[in-house]
């Protein structure tokens, strides 16, 4: 998955839906911002990551203040 994003691209393809939100409805903390992530990965990709770095660091900021979940709390996501 490429590494950089223009705005107009982040809000295309990791904009939660509400399906997604209500996906997210029982997570909170890591596992909402981690499972958002994978969610969306997966929906652009047709596969998930092999490891954290296939997932932009901008797309991680973007996905982590539409569940209001500080960024850093992906790092914790396993």
């Amino acid at each position: 998955m490429r590494q950089d994003w223009e705005p107009e691209d982040l809000i295309e393809v990791w904009t939660l839906l509400d399906d997604d939100e209500k996906r997210l409805r029982n997570k909170s903390g890591a596992n909402r911002v981690g499972f958002a992530l994978l969610l969306k990965f997966f929906e652009a990709e047709a596969r998930f990551p092999e490891n954290v770095s296939e997932i932009p660091a901008s797309a991680v900021a973007y996905v982590a203040q539409q569940v209001k979940v500080a960024p850093e709390e992906f790092a914790a996501y396993d």
